[in-house]
């Protein structure tokens, strides 16, 4: 008999989770704004702060129409009722336009005796001075209001503008001016040594995901072709590490090239993929993947070094997020239960090391991290089948954070270790890192993930930070492409067409990687040459990282980047 919940069932049981989710999100939102967000966007506008609590909630009545449907807006806010804003959440509630909820707010204040509150003299004040004519203030916060220019689009029209960017994007991919800029850096001097040996090589042998996380990098992904060659980089990759990591997005339906990377490369010991868990329906299915991993490992040679698998199943509150679907109903993107089922397996295989890559957010900040929110779920799942969780060990990050939703600077969780109690010699880790805004994540609110804002300031604040910029290791596509590995937009060359050597030249001799890799400041300086809106970026970057991605994300930029590193040298 099958232990599958009901739909019906399923849904009930999801209902709670996704209001959870929602109302934190609704929650921060408010906070942000009323905490002073809101009153800096009306900055310069007459009676600013009279207007900032009512245009809060303007916003918080156009937020609920964006990103909740009709169905379970009034479960959402049941939970805020409870309280002197209790009319505010039946106005968001019933307001069937935002001029109705103006109306309502300015109605109910007046029908309110005195003195104060201080939402109730803020009121009066901007009556006033519109001698209290209560159709003229309707107006202008309507008219401020789209002044503002948010929620102008729906979540998919946008996501579709920042796709076209990207397609547009990774069409410049060595075209005219990134083979100018090549061309450059061949003609410098070659670097004398040993050919390198790199921490870790990536590749990529395919560009795809069926899933659309709120949070993912990549909304369009180039196409990768020309596996029939792929031999060459399997020696290539070999020759150079004892470490590579095959991602791409999701792998499931490509683990063939995985496989035969273990088969095929003799010095490399550490065999990392990054999946995102969706294979793992049940017990059979997640025996079927660990047992052929297993099984190819141990055939390898008797006489080469042994290897194991490092496999990063992504974990987060995006990959596990409960949205609605199509048809209005509950559903989790990847459920919680497929990633137990890879953990309750995973002790079984020795060979194979599982990793679960978290995403930063309020919860890392405590040890809540391990009894609320996804992981609080996973522990809940795997407590229904009769295991307990114990976690073993936790690191925090190397620097303090700023929690996104109180603001406060503190230490956070960003490794851990936990084991199965039944299972106390085969530890699972957790890894977390932050997101940045790119692809989809230039749309997610501040409260929903740590950024790194104070570690930009620091940066901004000196000429270079050594060891701290982008992983200047290389990622070698299928399609012959080699680009950095943190930073995929950079490209070095077709290893099929240019050949390696070639291409490792360049990764030793390319000043813009360096640059990267030191968060060097003169690339700012680089870019407001050609560009005028260096503030504007600054101001919309999420860290460092972000920040010089952007800067450098089109080709004529990354041109005369370069061209102004090597005058500067000379």
């Amino acid at each position: 008999m099958s232990t599958q919940p009901r739909p019906a069932e399923q849904e009930q049981a999801l209902l709670p989770v996704y209001l959870e989710n929602m109302r934190q999100r609704f929650k921060s939102e408010i906070n942000r704004l009323t905490g002073g967000d809101m009153a800096e966007m009306l900055e310069g506008e007459p009676q600013a702060a009279d207007l900032a609590f009512l245009m809060t909630y303007v916003h918080a009545w156009h937020w609920l129409r964006q990103h909740v449907p009709d169905a379970y807006r009034a479960p959402l806010l049941a939970a805020f009722k409870g309280g002197s804003r209790a009319f505010l959440m039946d106005l968001l509630e019933r307001s069937e336009s935002v001029e109705a909820f103006v109306r309502g707010y300015i109605r109910h204040w007046l029908a309110t005796p005195g003195p104060g509150p201080a939402q109730r003299e803020q009121l009066l004040r901007l009556l006033a001075a519109r001698e209290n004519d209560e159709s003229a203030l309707v107006e202008q916060v309507v008219a401020l209001w789209k002044g503002l220019g948010l929620f102008e689009e729906p979540d998919a029209r946008a996501y579709a503008r920042i796709a076209a960017d990207e397609r547009s994007r990774y069409g410049e991919m060595l075209d005219e001016a990134d083979m100018k800029r090549l061309e450059l850096v061949d003609n410098l001097p070659e670097k004398s040594g040993k050919a390198p040996r790199f921490s870790k090589l990536g590749m990529i042998p395919h560009m795809g995901c069926p899933q659309t996380c709120r949070h993912c990098m990549f909304i369009w992904r180039p196409f990768v072709k020309g596996q029939e060659q792929a031999d060459r980089l399997y020696d290539l990759v070999d020759a150079h590490t004892d470490s590579v990591l095959f991602t791409g997005g999701d792998l499931t339906r490509h683990m063939a090239h995985f496989y035969k990377a273990i088969r095929h490369m003799r010095h490399v010991r550490t065999f990392a993929i990054l999946l995102n868990g969706d294979f793992a329906n049940d017990r059979q299915a997640v025996g079927d993947m660990l047992g052929a991993m297993t099984k190819t490992l141990r055939s390898r040679p008797g006489g080469w070094p042994r290897a194991r698998v490092l496999l990063q199943i992504s974990f987060d509150e995006f990959h596990q997020e409960v949205v609605v679907d199509r048809k209005g109903k509950l559903k989790e993107r990847i459920p919680v239960a497929k990633i137990a089922n890879i953990v309750e397996q995973a002790p079984g295989y020795p060979d194979i090391q599982l990793a679960l890559l978290h995403k930063q957010n309020a919860l890392n900040f405590s040890m809540d991290l391990f009894r609320k929110g996804v992981f609080g779920r996973l522990a809940a799942e795997l407590g229904r089948r009769g295991h307990q969780v114990q976690v073993v060990s936790t690191a925090p990050s190397e620097r303090l954070k700023t929690h996104p939703v109180t603001g406060q600077r503190g230490p956070l969780v960003k490794d851990a270790s936990f084991v199965l109690v039944r299972h106390p010699d085969s530890p699972i880790l957790l890894t977390s890192s932050t997101i940045d805004a790119y692809g989809r994540a230039e749309l997610l609110e501040p409260g929903e993930a740590v950024r790194e804002k104070e570690f930009l300031a620091e940066v901004l604040g000196r000429e270079r930070s050594p060891g701290q910029g982008f992983d200047t290791d290389l990622m070698f596509w299928f399609n012959g492409w080699a680009t950095l590995f943190s930073a995929v937009h950079v490209c070095l060359g077709n290893v099929y067409e240019e050949g390696a050597d070639k291409v490792l030249a360049r990764q030793r001799k390319d000043p813009l990687s360096r640059a990267l890799a030191d968060f060097d400041r003169r690339l700012l300086d680089f870019y407001a040459e050609k560009r005028d809106d260096l503030a504007r970026r600054i101001d919309r970057a999420t860290g460092p990282h972000h920040l010089f991605h952007v800067l450098t994300q089109d080709a004529d930029m990354r041109l005369h980047m370069t061209r102004r590193l090597l005058e500067q040298a000379l």
